[in-house]
């Protein structure tokens, strides 16, 4: 049994990085996760456990 992680972003989140970029989680693994950044369009690759981004808002579960 797998036990989630309030910090661990799943698809769907809305995540803020420290440095005032906000975005999408588009996928979300175990390790990483794909983000597009809502500024520029881009997406990237961020580290599951990056402490610069946080999760401020939830993707519902339906």
């Amino acid at each position: 049994m797998q036990l989630e992680s309030a910090h661990y972003m799943r698809t769907g989140d809305l995540v803020r990085h420290d440095g005032g970029h906000t975005g999408s989680v588009l996928e979300a693994m175990a390790l990483y996760a794909r983000v597009r950044w809502d500024d520029d369009g881009r997406e990237e690759e961020v580290d599951q456990l990056d402490p610069m981004i946080t999760v401020v808002e939830r993707a519902s579960r339906d």
